[in-house]
């Protein structure tokens, strides 16, 4: 796996906003920590003591008002729950071109103004949708098929046709947002990395199967190049990147290993499977395990088994890798998925430890 130590200062800008419009601040983050009755680690505290001074350092700079912040950062209602407003509109906009825009604030207007609505179609529809042209563009019919056809609230499919019809008005807005927290954090890049280097550190030693296996629960695919990049303000999530075929960008969660720990650590066999219970009393999500079952499946091929969307298929199986029983792997554009055996057994050996004879 390579490494790139550099933020994306566009990417932490979003993801502050989307906090906002979402309420998930890093004191909230910390306020569940202390509700769960759990005990974080010194370095825990230490890097979530920084992150909220450096929230407060945003808030203050942030010329944005909160009815702005929630239209443009907010998340749009149908899509898998997030913390950092990667269902927004902004995100669904600006994300496809973290490449461009590069993180200057300069180039922010240019590049908005040079977009034609076909591009901005394929790249509303590359982060929520497996098979995409390769060409990068995206004529009108067919992304207001694909939006037509998702399971989601009206207001949502709407709002997405919109954004594809007045992207450079609602790119402009999002940018006057964006401009005065990425100069800030511009200013601050070589403190803020500085604040990443440990995480980098931590993994500079692993393959990337060891980093999916330990901070995600995606599988890597062999034939692709994975480099990674930190993620301050989105520190407890990972987001990937499709850079070209075969390459993949990771934005790691720079605390993602700590929580993931932190909750692991806690949490007892007894607890375990009843958290496993739960998630397998949805008929769907039960169907789901027993087809994978001996076999490989991408999204599409579930959504067809099943007769459900892609996003409903998403969230279904974010929920069965969250708690291990499924593993993912990227290829290009496409998410496999595969029953994790391994944790499946740990399950029936637990469940058998608490109602066996003793």
């Amino acid at each position: 796996m390579n490494h790139n130590h550099h933020l994306d200062l566009l990417l932490e800008g979003m993801a502050y906003f989307g906090r906002r419009a979402c309420g998930k601040t890093w004191g909230y983050v910390e306020q569940r920590i202390l509700q769960r009755k759990i005990l974080p680690s010194p370095v825990l505290c230490q890097v979530l003591e920084q992150l909220k001074a450096l929230t407060t350092q945003l808030d203050q700079v942030s010329t944005a008002e909160d009815k702005e912040i929630q239209e443009l950062f907010g998340n749009l209602e149908g899509f898998p729950y997030n913390t950092i407003g990667s269902s927004s509109r902004a995100f669904f906009l600006l994300y496809p071109l973290l490449d461009d825009l590069q993180g200057d604030v300069a180039s922010f207007p240019p590049c908005i103004s040079k977009l034609d609505r076909d591009q901005v179609a394929w790249g509303i529809a590359s982060i929520f949708e497996d098979d995409v042209p390769s060409h990068r563009r995206l004529g009108p019919q067919a992304f207001s098929d694909l939006i037509l056809g998702l399971s989601a609230p009206d207001s949502t499919k709407v709002a997405l046709l919109e954004l594809a019809r007045d992207y450079k008005n609602i790119g402009e807005r999002a940018i006057r947002c964006l401009a005065p927290v990425v100069t800030h954090l511009e200013q601050h890049r070589e403190e803020l990395e500085q604040l990443a280097a440990p995480y980098l550190q931590q993994c500079a030693p692993m393959s990337p199967l060891e980093f999916f296996t330990q901070l995600s629960h995606l599988r890597p695919d062999p034939d692709t190049t994975y480099t990674l990049r930190p993620f301050l303000l989105g520190a407890d999530t990972n987001l990937t990147f499709d850079v070209a075929p075969g390459q993949v960008r990771v934005y790691g969660g720079i605390l993602r290993g700590e929580l993931m720990e932190l909750v692991s650590g806690r949490t007892s066999a007894q607890e375990r499977v009843c958290e496993i219970y739960r998630l397998l009393g949805d008929n769907t999500r039960f169907d789901i395990l027993c087809y994978l079952r001996g076999r490989t499946a991408y999204v599409q091929e579930l959504s067809s088994r099943f007769s459900l969307s892609r996003n409903t298929i998403h969230h279904h199986m974010n929920k069965l890798a969250d708690c291990g029983l499924v593993q993912c792997t990227i290829r290009g554009n496409r998410t496999f998925y595969t029953l994790d055996e391994e944790m499946v057994q740990q399950f029936l050996e637990r469940q058998a430890s608490l109602f066996g004879k003793k």
